[in-house]
């Protein structure tokens, strides 16, 4: 019973922060159809130091893990490995790339 309690209050914070998360993407007008489409047409970078910005939090927080050694809410070892490079990413990263400009959204 414990172990249910514990998740629920962690899928509860996961919804909590998933929100916030999605407020913030609004706020910062990333999911604003004319935004995107001023970005694809290279008339405003607000998109880009967004996306910078959430390059350099990410970065910051995986190397904080690294060092501290961190445990997740229900106790258990953060473990961060690394993976290889698997050659069809080459592929699909241009390709929904292509496929978000085309759409614009």
């Amino acid at each position: 019973r414990r172990v249910a309690r514990g998740r629920c209050a962690v899928r509860a914070l996961l919804l909590v922060a998933g929100a916030l998360f999605g407020f913030l993407l609004s706020r910062a007008r990333v999911t604003d159809y004319d935004t995107m489409l001023r970005f694809f047409w290279l008339e405003d970078f607000h998109i880009l130091g967004v996306m910078g910005a959430a390059i350099a939090v990410a970065a910051i927080g995986l190397a904080l893990l690294r060092r501290v050694a961190s445990r997740a809410l229900l106790g258990c070892p953060i473990e961060l490995a690394t993976k290889p490079m698997k050659p069809a990413v080459w592929l699909a990263g241009p390709l929904f790339g292509i496929g978000w400009g085309l759409t614009g959204t």
